[in-house]
């Protein structure tokens, strides 16, 4: 049982170290859109969503940066 017990904890530890890693990456991620918006020369498309109500949306051609970055 005490094996098992430890295998487990290390199963969760090993989760919460694999999602720090996911968050870690998803701030970086962050950081470097945020570099790619301010270094785009940006060519703005607006397409709408298909369906009777599709949201409308405004991107850039280059980068796929969407407006509200």
């Amino acid at each position: 049982m005490d094996k098992v017990l430890e295998a487990k904890h290390s199963l969760i530890n090993e989760k919460y170290e694999l999602l720090e890693k996911v968050k870690t990456i998803e701030i970086k991620i962050k950081e470097l859109d945020d570099y790619i918006g301010k270094q785009c020369k940006h060519e703005w498309i607006t397409e709408r969503e298909d369906g009777i109500y599709g949201d409308r949306f405004t991107i850039c051609k280059i980068c796929k940066i969407n407006r509200g970055f």
